[in-house]
């Protein structure tokens, strides 16, 4: 990622940060988007320029999304060949470009306290993971060369991000909360998964 980008998301965190601080401490109805801007340090036209509504910014971005580069390398079948492998691989670059895995967890902490607070922000917060399921879904069914749609690439989608929310809750804290963990605990949870639901003699 070059400077000019890394600035912009810094900006975008930064925003998102500004919006959910204010709004735990005064309330929704309570916070302008001139005041989030302010906060951020930037003006309210910079805000615009990354979200429609105050919001947008308390949604956030989508949690466990990947980037443009991940996804096209998982759906030409790699990193490694291995199906299960590379959509640990994606899950995890996901996460990681939120920030460290501590980070994204404090921040998921605080999304959740926002949500019990404003739960009218709740349909939107929904809708977004709903789009990063879809969108994973998508890129299973691509690499399969099979419909989005179909009950293959629905399942797994559903599937990685239900053992994904479940594993980031058993990655301890402190300097051992890495991305190597995660990936560690991942497998685990995809074995569990497939003995569970495997044949049984």
């Amino acid at each position: 990622m070059g400077l000019r980008e890394r600035k912009k998301q810094a900006t975008r965190r930064a925003l998102q940060s500004a919006a959910i601080r204010l709004t735990l401490e005064r309330g929704l109805e309570k916070v302008t988007v001139e005041e989030i801007a302010a906060e951020a340090e930037v003006s309210a036209r910079t805000f615009f320029n990354y979200f429609a509504t105050k919001e947008d910014a308390l949604i956030g971005d989508a949690p466990y999304a990947s980037d443009e580069r991940d996804r096209a390398e998982f759906v030409a079948g790699g990193p490694t060949g291995d199906f299960a492998e590379d959509l640990i691989h994606l899950l995890i670059n996901g996460l990681a470009g939120a920030g460290d895995l501590a980070t994204h967890r404090a921040e998921a902490t605080r999304r959740k306290e926002l949500i019990e607070r404003e739960p009218q922000l709740l349909p939107g917060f929904l809708s977004r993971l709903h789009g990063v399921e879809q969108g994973l879904a998508a890129a299973v069914a691509e690499r399969s060369g099979s419909s989005a749609e179909d009950l293959h690439s629905q399942v797994i989608a559903g599937a990685a991000m239900s053992v994904l929310r479940h594993t980031l809750k058993r990655v301890p804290y402190g300097d051992e909360a890495n991305a190597d963990v995660a990936r560690s605990l991942l497998r685990e949870a995809f074995v569990t998964l497939g003995e569970a639901f495997g044949p049984h003699r």
